[in-house]
């Protein structure tokens, strides 16, 4: 979010569904979504990989099942695929090891898990976080504000990903003083008006630590990040990018298109997703199954972890 660079983040419904049924032996995994031939379906499937992490903290072993994931995040872009996909398995191996772990021990699995707190607690949490790991990773404090239902967020997506990696790769290894105090100035103004409900400007969002240095990444996102409306409350790099995502007090639409242009005028093609804030954060059901089991083994159950879209059920 800006000058909030690995501090704070806002869930949006955009969502990663993961459901688990028990087989007999070993493990299956079917992943619908974005970049399909790219998803491992092996033990390095990184929901699975929570899923075992999540077993080992309950001292279990994880039980042989299928798994079905339906993803809509885009991969790549820096609109959290990773991070919903580590809490989903958190929560999907906690369930079936024994019950699920205390919120703040699976924010903590998932921070070691992730490397950075801000994102992993939007996506379990819901809502507008800030988030801190203090001194162990597992030991992460957090607080969370609801997010207006009145501001409406605009996610431009290049058709260029770009890697975390790559994107941290060109940030420098030193910065002056008067770019980390603009930035922490900003960062704090930007939770208190959240947190406040008080009234947000795109001079909010403005950054000297790593937007600077992205930008040239992608030809577009400078432009982006300079476009201004007069509903326009902020417009920033998304995670590490290369999606650009803005926030509208109205006129969405209008912005997004806008921003499309920007792209477009540097040869890049770009869509939009026109989405909201989601307060409630990850959810977990369980529905009974009426899968056949092999003799002497008792009926098991479907458990699905999801970020729920607004007013769908959770049960399957």
């Amino acid at each position: 979010m800006g000058c909030a660079f690995d501090c704070a983040a806002i869930a949006l419904n955009l969502y990663l569904r993961a459901s688990v049924t028990p087989r007999e032996s070993g493990f299956e995994i079917a992943y619908r979504g974005p970049n399909d031939n790219e998803v491992p379906r092996t033990e390095n499937n990184l929901i699975l990989r929570a899923m075992q992490r999540a077993a080992a903290v309950k001292r279990a072993h994880l039980p042989p099942v299928r798994l079905d994931v339906q993803n809509d995040i885009p991969l790549g872009v820096g609109l959290g695929s990773s991070s919903a996909a580590i809490v989903a398995g958190i929560l999907l191996g906690s369930a079936l090891c024994g019950g699920s772990l205390p919120k703040e021990q699976a924010l903590g699995l998932a921070t070691e898990i992730e490397g950075h707190p801000d994102n992993v607690a939007a996506a379990l949490y819901g809502g507008f976080v800030v988030a801190a790991a203090l001194g162990a990773a597992t030991d992460v404090a957090v607080a969370k504000a609801a997010v207006s239902e009145n501001l409406h967020f605009v996610a431009v997506v290049p058709e260029i990903p770009l890697p975390t990696e790559k994107a941290r790769a060109v940030l420098p290894g030193e910065y002056s003083r008067r770019d980390v105090i603009g930035n922490l100035q900003r960062a704090a103004l930007l939770a208190a008006r959240f947190f406040s409900g008080g009234e947000l400007s795109p001079e909010l969002f403005a950054d000297k630590l790593h937007q600077p240095y992205r930008s040239a990444l992608v030809p577009g996102i400078a432009e982006c990040l300079a476009f201004r409306h007069r509903h326009l409350a902020g417009v920033f790099l998304s995670g590490a990018g290369s999606a650009v995502m803005a926030i509208a007090r109205r006129s969405a639409a209008e912005i997004g298109e806008a921003l499309v242009g920007e792209f477009r005028r540097k040869g890049t093609n770009a869509r939009v997703l026109l989405l909201k804030a989601d307060n409630r954060g990850a959810q977990l059901a369980r529905s009974s199954s009426s899968r056949k089991l092999p003799a002497g083994k008792k009926a098991g159950s479907r458990f699905s972890a999801q970020k729920e879209k607004q007013r769908r059920a959770a049960k399957k």
